[in-house]
């Protein structure tokens, strides 16, 4: 009953009028308002060709050329802070799943509008079948479906997570990679040669990284990562 009741309650919400940002008026057709929609779309820095993290002029970022990443290039619509984060937490959690359609719309325009090469397959980040369970759907597939769509290429799901809520707390860079590594278990036969990853924050980037080096182990030769928001780092934060 209270499955069927949300995804009711979704369905009228996709034909909203309002912004899921500001709440303002706007067209049936449009992802946001016009003010939003400049505000998320308008660059305000520079960001690390890899990475996207914030940089004082363009280029690559130091960390990213210590420790070059196994994925080749992060693209999001901005940082995870005001006026992204609160649209995201309801999309997650609020079983908001509407936004799915908006939050696409969004990333492909900037897609588009920074001229990101595009790929042959997509893929979203799993979630273990528990967790996914919990919220109802997986957030990282929803947008991933939708951007497929707007790309006119295929998704396809190559990646199942093998642990529940496993904590991170006090391991260091390589414990946690050789930890989230043993968390997803990868089964493909295709030869998809560019992959795009789709997640709805990046955070470290580590999960991220996992996932590409397995999809370069099985031949890929690029793999980018797509995502709504990139979480800076504790000095960057405005």
């Amino acid at each position: 009953m209270l499955t069927r009741f949300h995804a009711a309650l979704n369905s009228r919400l996709v034909l909203s009028e309002h912004c899921d940002f500001c709440f303002q008026s706007k067209a049936l057709d449009q992802a946001c308002c016009d003010s939003c929609s400049n505000l998320l779309l308008t660059p305000s820095q520079h960001r690390c060709e890899t990475c996207y993290l914030p940089l004082a002029e363009p280029g690559i970022c130091g960390e990213c050329q210590g420790n070059i990443p196994y994925y080749d290039k992060v693209v999001c619509l901005g940082d995870y802070q005001w006026p992204i984060e609160p649209v995201i937490k309801a999309y997650k959690y609020a079983k908001q799943q509407h936004l799915a359609k908006p939050l696409s719309q969004l990333i492909w325009r900037h897609i588009q509008q920074t001229q990101a090469t595009l790929p042959e397959v997509f893929c979203p980040v799993p979630l273990h079948w528990f967790k996914q369970w919990q919220r109802g759907f997986n957030q990282s597939e929803a947008l991933c479906k939708q951007l497929a769509k707007h790309a006119a290429k295929p998704m396809h799901k190559p990646f199942t997570r093998k642990h529940y809520g496993s904590s991170q707390a006090g391991l260091n860079r390589r414990q946690r990679q050789r930890a989230l590594a043993a968390s997803f278990n990868y089964q493909d036969t295709l030869s998809y040669k560019h992959w795009v990853i789709v997640d709805d924050v990046v955070t470290t980037g580590s999960t991220a990284n996992v996932l590409a080096k397995q999809l370069k182990d099985a031949g890929a030769e690029r793999v980018d990562i797509w995502a709504i928001a990139r979480t800076p780092k504790p000095s960057q934060r405005r």
